[in-house]
């Protein structure tokens, strides 16, 4: 979780160094919670909603990472993060690794495990965690720094993964390495073939903070091109899983999880939340697909709002001129057509990757 600037967090900084961002938001401080794999456990879920409410402004924000967000800290009066949030999410078991918080960018196929893909990840995410935060100098890693975890159908393409594998079957995998294919592994050595990767990184980036902006590639490592393959669209609705039961996949507004749709998901075993700002219940109870849509949940992959995205904007951006989230949602109700991001300011923060059409909110609202 990166977090609390420091004008807010000199103490939280003894307790976990990665709490600490070099700024605060024009609405308070912002904290992010690293996922890996996206996986979201109940216990950590309530603890999150309680946090929100308690410290934040109710919401939880969803990341193009699958992690989350937590926005309008508001400090103690004597300008420190509080104690107690830091001691709740560190109880949640959101913080394993405060040194390496920043880092622990691991995405991985959402849907491993549930349905489709070659090999079940997920217990390949939590040894790759654990060796990332088990190797003293990968503190030091860009925070901008992805790993991935493909679980062999190809649906982490699209993302730009600094270090990862895509899975052959459930005993190998290819490594990918800043966009290009590496050699073989078998899957118990492939957490510490990437830590090693990223450690090589470190000891030749000069300025780099991607591997793909290396001139020369890893010294000694032997890469060739991916192969082009056909976008992977994540599927939403009711899904069934491998073991015939049934999941459910939703694509969430904005990204932007408010208290009503929070409260739905109380009692949930587990939620993923996935690179798409969009979440997936593992096991699904009868009738609760009609009752995430009332919540404002989407299930439905075409809908009005799968186009359209936004960056902060006012009042919670100090440079938004305006506020988004009303104009994104007037062009949802309108049934806007093609890839659409409205933006508060000429920033143009969180513009998606490849051709989409900008919306200056300012202009809208006048």
């Amino acid at each position: 979780m990166g977090a609390v600037s420091p004008p807010i967090a000199r103490s939280a900084a003894d307790r976990c160094p990665g709490l600490l961002r070099p700024h605060l938001a024009a609405d308070g401080a912002l904290v992010r919670l690293r996922l890996p794999g996206g996986r979201l456990p109940g216990v950590a879920l309530s603890a999150l909603v309680g946090a929100a409410d308690r410290f934040g402004d109710g919401d939880l924000q969803l990341t193009s990472r699958g992690n989350v967000q937590i926005r309008g800290i508001r400090p103690d009066p004597d300008g420190e993060a509080p104690a107690a949030l830091v001691t709740l999410l560190s109880d949640a078991g959101l913080l394993p690794a405060p040194g390496h918080e920043r880092v622990r960018n691991v995405t991985a196929s959402p849907l491993s495990g549930i349905t489709g893909g070659t090999a079940d990840i997920r217990s390949l995410v939590d040894a790759l965690d654990r060796a990332v935060c088990a190797a003293p100098d990968l503190a030091g890693l860009p925070g901008r720094f992805l790993f991935g975890i493909d679980d062999g159908r190809g649906d982490l393409a699209g993302l730009r993964l600094d270090l990862g594998v895509r899975m052959t079957g459930q005993d190998h995998g290819w490594l990918l390495i800043g966009g290009r294919l590496g050699p073989s592994v078998a899957t118990a050595g492939i957490p510490d073939a990437i830590v090693d990767l990223a450690s090589q990184f470190l000891r030749v980036r000069g300025r780099a903070w991607h591997v793909d902006e290396l001139p020369d590639g890893l010294p000694g490592v032997t890469t060739a091109p991916d192969q082009p393959r056909a976008p992977v669209v994540m599927p939403y609705g009711v899904l069934t899983r491998d073991d015939g039961d049934v999941a459910l996949s939703t694509a969430v507004p904005l990204g932007v999880l408010t208290p009503a749709m929070l409260d739905v998901l109380r009692g949930q075993p587990e939620v993923v939340v996935t690179p798409w700002r969009g979440i997936v219940l593992p096991t699904a109870a009868p009738g609760m697909a009609p009752v995430l849509a009332d919540a404002g949940f989407l299930l439905d992959g075409d809908a009005a709002w799968s186009g359209i995205s936004a960056c902060t904007g006012a009042p919670r951006c100090p440079s938004g001129r305006a506020d988004t989230r009303p104009v994104a949602a007037s062009l949802a109700t309108q049934g806007h057509r093609g890839r659409v991001h409205v933006i508060g300011c000429p920033r143009a923060c969180g513009a998606p990757a490849g051709e989409h059409r900008s919306v200056r909110a300012w202009e809208v609202t006048g």
